[in-house]
């Protein structure tokens, strides 16, 4: 029989192939990912049109390797952890840039002033510009792309670290590095935990020359379904930065990183 788009072929019971099984796992996942919450058994198995039994073994199977995790209620299922982190990785290492264009022409549209991504690399625990879009500004910066930058300085650094998960916020700080724009020493861990909730409630970071003398610096976080995986920012000369936009500026910056977050199947901040 000729394969189709129909989840019918790969329904059998006995005899199924390997090919076969790689197929239902793939529907499975694709099932769960597409869930608004737990989904139940007999649902899943519905919307595969595969028997319960069935269901219940992929289930199971993928369970062991950390791509299904049980939902609250009971024989209920979600999308695992692993699911989520390798989803997470292949989106933020691969298709980021190209999924953050239109959002970051939003953010130039609005304010006019040049828009970078600034992307999370968790094994260093550092960040980078992996992509900009450029104002129409005479007197602005030149990013330098895919160089790997401090999380502890600048609104860039910051707007991420806020929202990292404790243990990696404290990775970060004991590096103590010194600040790209002055030399100056690392400040205490202490400190910048004391300033890290303020980000948090605000949903943005500002500094000003932390990282490029004489910048002003904004960020917003984006986040994918499995938490934080880089910004929205802007880097303004000093000298033609006016106070009064920075809440405007700041919104608008939240705005698309919120709409970016949201496409990468973000739901909500955390708490």
């Amino acid at each position: 029989m000729k394969a189709t788009t129909s989840v019918t072929p790969i329904a059998r019971e006995e005899g199924a192939t390997s090919s076969g099984t790689v197929a239902r796992a793939a529907l499975l996942l694709r099932v769960l990912a597409e869930a608004e919450g737990d989904s139940s058994l007999s649902e899943i198995a519905q919307k595969m049109k595969l028997p319960v039994s069935t269901t219940h073994r992929l289930l199971g199977l993928l369970q062991v390797e950390g791509f299904v995790d049980r939902g609250d209620r009971s024989r209920t299922y979600r999308a695992g952890l692993e699911f989520l982190r390798l989803g997470g990785l292949v989106t933020s290492r691969a298709q980021l840039p190209d999924v953050a264009e239109q959002f970051m022409r939003a953010v130039v549209d609005a304010s006019d002033e040049t828009c970078m991504l600034s992307l999370y690399m968790p094994r260093s625990q550092s960040a980078m510009v992996a992509k900009v879009i450029y104002g129409k500004h005479p007197l602005r910066y030149e990013a330098d792309l895919y160089a790997p930058t401090s999380l502890a300085w600048g609104a860039t650094g910051r707007g991420i670290l806020a929202f990292l998960p404790e243990p990696a916020i404290d990775q970060v700080l004991a590096m103590e590095e010194a600040s790209p724009a002055t030399g100056r020493k690392a400040p205490k861990p202490v400190q910048v935990k004391k300033e890290l909730p303020q980000v948090r409630e605000a949903g943005y970071a500002h500094s000003r020359g932390q990282k490029v003398p004489g910048a002003v610096g904004l960020a917003a976080p984006v986040f994918n379904a499995s938490g934080v995986v880089g910004a929205l920012c802007m880097t303004i000369p000093e000298a033609r930065f006016d106070e009064a936009r920075l809440s405007q500026l700041a919104h608008i910056l939240m705005e698309q990183a919120g709409k970016f977050s949201w496409n990468l199947g973000h739901r909500g901040l955390p708490k």
